[in-house]
């Protein structure tokens, strides 16, 4: 007769590096909801990174040395010019950056 089966710590170690292993890289997205790509000086805009998959996380660069965290954030320019927003999407510590060009006139 064979014995019972036998829970080792060295089997739920894997079990765990394997779990791990699987967890997905973040898809990072993200939409105008309020404004537009090309607006004014001092006209707000609102992202929205809610499209993303598999984050926890959203750090925005707006271009112009701002910074930002948040799913849903926004933002005035203060002087013309062409920027570009980076959004970072960060889960299971990996992550993924999207980007859109943005024209203040």
């Amino acid at each position: 007769m064979r014995p019972p089966f036998l829970f080792r710590p060295a089997m739920l170690a894997t079990g765990i590096l394997l779990f791990a292993a699987c967890s997905k890289k973040p898809e990072a997205c993200f939409s105008v909801d309020k404004g537009s790509l090309s607006t004014k000086v001092n006209e707000e805009i609102q992202l929205n990174a809610t499209c993303s998959n598999d984050a926890d996380s959203y750090a925005w660069e707006y271009g112009d040395g701002a910074i930002e965290a948040g799913a849903i954030v926004k933002h005035k320019y203060v002087r013309a010019g062409t920027y570009t927003v980076k959004m970072t999407a960060k889960g299971d510590g990996k992550s993924d950056t999207a980007s859109k060009e943005v024209v203040i006139q």
